[in-house]
């Protein structure tokens, strides 16, 4: 569903201490969970770094690389569906 246009414009500060401020004081923190998903995702890199490439442990381990790269991604679109829809 389309929401109405205005003809009101805001600025936008994205940092790193806070996701975004805007000019009319509203401060969107930072999501912490990034930090646990990111840990998370370089212990499975580093797994599949020790796997002989080619092997099936290798493609099992690529996959596991792979979701977390699809959580992670699926994660940061529906924070950032979320706030743009406040």
């Amino acid at each position: 569903q389309e929401l109405p246009k205005t003809q009101s414009s805001i600025g936008m500060d994205v940092g790193l201490k806070e996701f975004a401020v805007l000019s009319d004081g509203t401060i969107y923190k930072n999501p912490k969970f990034f930090r646990s998903l990111e840990e998370k995702l370089a212990k499975a890199q580093r797994v599949l770094s020790r796997r002989m490439k080619g092997s099936s442990r290798w493609n099992k381990q690529r996959v596991k690389v792979a979701r977390i790269h699809e959580y992670m991604a699926n994660a940061r679109k529906d924070y950032l569906d979320k706030i743009s829809t406040e």
